[in-house]
């Protein structure tokens, strides 16, 4: 009996074991939120929503409950043992972030994209860390356009016409164009800002593809298919 109970002692002690190895291996504990009493959100997303997830130690993960923390540029996620954690993003390959369906039904925007894939790898931004995860739109030989979701916190001044008079988040995004000489440029989703950011080679190629798609490069989806054609040109 005493045998018995050693092995079971031995057999839950390695369980856990593995389990906290696991843990740690893919993420750390969620925080408890220090944003109360702010105005504003630091999430992408206020809702949690779906992801796939491809990580280096763990293969594909499909289907995954996230949120993304672009104050922090962490993601969040549930891992199979029901835990909110902030995933290591040293072993995230990509992520590709169901945008939910909340946000799409109550936005006015045409051609918003229903999966937005983010990748790190773009320190050659200025302001962006090797390990940030960033908004890839187009990605190709000659030109890939990225997008920087970012929300800072800030007190606004006391004499201003902000709804409350403590910190809030401040949301905004940048975009960037990268060529194939990895130089960057800080562009507008305005179709005429874009095409005057492209090599002078390029411009009159993005002109007709424009024209003969119907474009307008404020839409998202309309993004995707422009760069597209310009790579494969």
């Amino acid at each position: 009996m005493r045998k018995l109970l050693v092995v079971l002692f031995l057999f839950l002690a390695n369980s856990s074991f593995a389990q906290i190895a696991n843990f740690d291996l893919n993420g750390a504990p969620a925080r408890i939120s220090g944003y109360d009493g702010v105005e504003g959100s630091p999430y992408l997303f206020a809702d949690w929503s779906r992801a796939d997830l491809s990580l280096s130690n763990a293969g594909l993960k499909e289907n995954v409950a996230y949120r993304f923390n672009i104050y922090e540029n962490e993601l969040e996620v549930i891992n199979e043992a029901g835990n909110k954690i902030y995933l290591n993003k040293s072993y995230v390959e990509y992520a590709m972030l169901e945008r939910p369906s909340i946000v799409i039904a109550n936005n006015t925007e045409e051609g918003l994209l229903t999966r937005l894939l983010f990748k790190k790898g773009y320190d050659m931004i200025n302001g962006v860390k090797a390990t940030d995860l960033v908004n890839v739109i187009a990605e190709g030989e000659k030109y890939t356009l990225v997008r920087k979701f970012v929300t800072d916190l800030v007190t606004p001044p006391k004499n201003s016409y902000a709804p409350t008079a403590g910190r809030m988040f401040v949301f905004e995004e940048n975009f960037y164009l990268i060529d194939a000489n990895n130089n960057v440029n800080s562009v507008r989703n305005k179709t005429n800002n874009i095409i005057k950011s492209l090599n002078e080679k390029d411009q009159d190629l993005a002109k007709q593809i424009v024209k003969d798609n119907k474009l307008n490069l404020s839409r998202e989806d309309h993004l995707v298919l422009f760069f597209q054609k310009l790579n494969e040109a």
